[in-house]
């Protein structure tokens, strides 16, 4: 059976036969098999019937199948194998490197994948590299040479293939340097003298940081007066440690020693003191910082930093912090404490502005050695800056931020963005994953009023939040304004034209049309004068009531739809007219316009002689 897609099934069918029925059992490597999900069997005597669903690898074996009744037993069997990729290849090894060159060995899956290993892939790259490249593709031996390149690191990594396909790789955990075994190691580090006396002068110095690829070090000392040009080996053999007492020297003479490095391969150049006078003198204090590079801690984590301390006479340390110089003993969360030898500085539960550069100074009569420890505290960031929200739009929005100003020391991660609808403010987080210092919202509720937060995040945590001021989810463009109230400039027996300005705020959008409206003064209701917008700023209102009296207003409408309407008309006009039964109550017009003669024909279906005669319209008008 060959794994792949469609999953396949392996199904056996057979006959049973036996009196009485005999009990069937099915096995596989000695272990029974029972009814599950990918295993079904079915027993309707004389036929019966296994499948196994999904075949695995594991599943490769000897399945037997036995019957058993009151006369007997029998069984059968069948051995099953299911074709799959091999596993990984076992104990990677990579043995004699130079620098151009390693072996690369390793040993056959423990399981083959069902059928016969093919062939091996060998592939290396560079730390700094994602991508692999083949050293071979069609190797069968289980060892294989790789070409290098000198002072190069190189990981690797080896998978076996047969007909199915290639199987899991499996990859060196640390890269190899290609470099010679052993080379020639590099020059002593920081030699100097320490200490010197009457007759004797002490020498340290550091290790290489190279050491020629062998750990077994060793180094010789040489000295020589002013004047000679021969020199002096000072000891026997060689010596293992990094540091020497030259005695016997001659007091008040000038000398000069130097100091090299020696391992199997050879021995390094030499590295040499300045010329000194061999005396008991003064000394200028030298601090040894026991700490290289950066110190790095945690907010709330000790921070603690330790200085070793020579010179004659005794130095006296002092702690300072950054330019500022602050005098760190007074914070109760330090302490230090000073020994003839080591000064030791320890500050407690470490904040983020703990972090800088603290200055070690120590003096005496001699002079003065400044030392220097930079410290950087670990915490959370701090709240982001210029939160903004705009684009905003009936569904959507753009956040947009700059990253804190204190990161906490460490790389910005990600940002968390976070919503909340004023009427609810209940926060949901809308991303926790985003990369950048903006984000798009979408999936707003037009005309819901929204608040957005936003905080940053390194490896240490989440930082404060920092929120936005309520917006409302809506388009750029409004609805108009409310216009002024409207004038009446015109009047008649049953009209009048009324007049007005546009809204001093058109919404961001033209101007369609007006709604006016009207109502008699005594009505609750506004009636609208015409069944669609007026385009124009002026309309003659028909069909009025003589003797009524009514108020206007006007509504301006855009794209986005109607605005508000304005205040009532000022004026309250009443209107009446001389008919065929006599004069009608005077109109009131109150706060209005200046008066006008205004004429007008009355008619009358009972009287056309009348109408001829008489069309007199009077208006009086009461303050």
């Amino acid at each position: 059976i060959m794994r792949g897609v469609p999953v396949p099934t392996a199904k056996w069918i057979t006959d049973v036969k036996g009196r009485p029925d005999p009990d069937i059992t099915w096995s596989k490597d000695g272990k029974v098999l029972v009814q599950e999900k990918r295993v079904e069997i079915v027993h309707d005597l004389p036929n019966v019937e296994l499948q196994v669903k999904e075949a695995k690898r594991s599943d490769h074996g000897k399945y037997i199948i036995a019957a058993k009744n009151s006369c007997g037993h029998a069984q059968a069997f069948a051995v099953v194998n299911v074709l799959d990729r091999p596993g990984p290849c076992q104990n990677l090894k990579i043995s004699y490197v130079t620098k151009d060159s390693c072996m690369i060995s390793w040993e056959s899956p423990v399981d083959n994948g069902g059928s016969e290993i093919t062939n091996y892939i060998v592939e290396y790259r560079e730390p700094n590299q994602r991508g692999w490249s083949i050293v071979s593709s069609d190797i069968t031996k289980r060892l294989v040479k790789a070409n290098l390149r000198e002072n190069r690191e190189y990981f690797f990594r080896v998978c076996a293939e047969n007909k199915i396909g290639p199987g899991p790789c499996i990859e060196t955990k640390t890269p190899i340097l290609a470099i010679n075994p052993i080379d020639k190691p590099g020059e002593p580090e920081n030699l100097h003298i320490a200490e010197k006396g009457k007759t004797f002068v002490y020498l340290k110095w550091r290790r290489p940081d190279y050491d020629g690829g062998s750990p077994n070090l060793s180094y010789h000392v040489e000295r020589k007066l002013k004047d000679s040009d021969e020199w002096e080996r000072v000891h026997k053999g060689s010596i293992k440690e990094t540091h020497y007492m030259v005695d016997k020297c001659v007091e008040n003479k000038i000398y000069q020693f130097r100091v090299q490095t020696k391992n199997e391969a050879g021995e390094s150049d030499w590295v040499k003191t300045a010329e000194v006078v061999v005396k008991e003198d003064l000394q200028k204090p030298v601090l040894e910082l026991k700490l290289s590079g950066v110190l790095t801690v945690k907010a709330g984590d000790t921070i603690r930093i330790e200085a070793g301390v020579r010179g004659k006479p005794q130095p006296e340390v002092v702690w300072t912090k950054d330019k500022d110089a602050t005098d760190l003993t007074r914070s109760p969360r330090v302490s230090i404490e000073t020994t003839s030898d080591t000064s030791k500085f320890v500050l407690t539960k470490s904040r983020r502005s703990d972090g800088g550069k603290y200055v070690i100074t120590a003096t005496n009569t001699a002079g003065s050695f400044v030392a220097y420890a930079t410290v950087i505290v670990l915490d959370k960031p701090g709240p982001v800056r210029n939160l903004k929200v705009t684009d905003i739009s009936s569904d959507r929005c753009t956040v947009t931020w700059d990253p804190p100003e204190d990161d906490g020391g460490c790389e910005i991660q990600n940002y968390i963005l976070e919503k909340c609808e004023s009427k609810r403010m209940v926060w949901s987080t809308y991303s926790s994953s985003v990369l950048t210092n903006y984000a798009h919202v979408t999936r707003l509720i037009e005309g819901n009023e929204y608040i957005f937060r936003v905080r940053a995040e390194n490896k240490m945590g989440t930082g404060p939040p920092t929120e936005t001021h309520p917006i409302i989810a809506k388009t750029k463009y409004d609805r108009p304004g409310r216009p002024d109230p409207p004038d009446v400039t015109r009047v008649s027996k049953e009209e009048m034209t009324v007049v007005w300005n546009p809204p001093e705020y058109d919404g961001g959008k033209s101007i369609t049309g007006y709604i006016l409206e009207k109502k008699e003064k005594r009505s609750l209701r506004w009636v609208p004068v015409t069944k669609t917008a007026i385009p124009e700023r002026r309309k003659k209102v028909t069909n009025l009531i003589p003797g009524h009296e009514y108020q206007f207003r006007v509504s301006a409408e855009n794209e986005v739809g109607l605005g508000e309407p304005s205040l009532p008309s000022r004026p309250v006009f009443r209107v009446s007219a001389q008919n065929q039964v006599g004069l009608g109550r005077p109109a009131e017009l109150k706060e209005a316009v200046s008066p006008k003669e205004i004429l007008g024909e009355f008619s009358h279906p009972l009287c056309i002689y009348i109408q001829s005669l008489l069309a007199v319209v009077i208006f009086y008008f009461v303050c």
